[in-house]
């Protein structure tokens, strides 16, 4: 006998397609974490794969995963490496300032702002490379075009991404459950949540959705966001 809800086309059964696909592509980016150099390209992975299921309502998270990887890992390795290195830069500086006589103490809100400023440009920098070609420069642009396109969804997608790891950090008492929340599907929740805003943003710079496109065809060219940022900057 068919029971209509375990369809596949049933609402519980979208629900279950897309629990079993967060999960997958979540242990996915897990394994890149491992090796800390990778990181970087698994979370690009692992934002291509989001915004595809946003944009075309169903990925195989294993195929998808695999090809966000192996397309965007140079650029994504060098921009990870660059985060790093700003992120040492910015530590670095807040600790010397804070332990630092009182003119020092001074330049604390300065370089914090110019971190917050940074740590919104790195959450831009990934899905970026993922959905356009480009150059790690062109990223880093359309980065800060996208991002101060529209500061709203900039703020939300920085309180989605940093909420649930601080919130880890201040109850370390459940820090067996937020771990195994974070290798279940922590990572990928939090992709798919950021993918629902930053898929309406790239939208105007993609191509319209008839059917799915050949792999070589799935990147909207760099120069179509440069030319929207020069009529801005005119």
């Amino acid at each position: 006998m068919r029971i209509a809800f375990l369809d596949n086309d049933s609402k519980f059964g979208q629900l279950c397609t897309l629990i079993g696909t967060l999960i997958a592509a979540n242990l996915l980016f897990v394994l890149t974490l491992l090796p800390v150099i990778t990181a970087g390209a698994g979370l690009c992975a692992l934002s291509y794969t989001m915004l595809k299921l946003v944009r075309y309502k169903e990925v195989n998270p294993f195929t998808d995963f695999w090809e966000g990887l192996k397309t965007n890992w140079k650029q994504a390795t060098f921009g990870w490496m660059l985060a790093l290195a700003v992120g040492a830069f910015f530590s670095a500086d807040l600790w010397i300032c804070s332990r630092s006589p009182e003119t020092l103490r001074l330049c604390v809100p300065v370089i914090s702002a110019a971190a917050f400023f940074c740590v919104i440009l790195a959450l831009y920098l990934f899905p970026v490379i993922a959905a356009f070609e480009g150059r790690l420069r062109d990223a880093l642009r359309n980065s800060l075009f996208f991002a101060g396109k529209n500061m709203v969804y900039a703020l939300v997608i920085m309180t989605v991404s940093l909420l649930p790891m601080l919130a880890t950090y201040l109850f370390m008492d459940m820090l067996p459950l937020s771990a195994f929340l974070w290798c279940l599907c922590g990572f990928s929740l939090t992709s798919f949540c950021n993918a629902l805003l930053l898929t309406r943003l790239f939208a105007p710079y993609q191509p319209e959705i008839e059917e799915e496109p050949p792999a070589e065809n799935r990147h909207s060219s760099r120069w179509e966001i440069l030319a929207e940022m020069r009529k801005i900057e005119r």
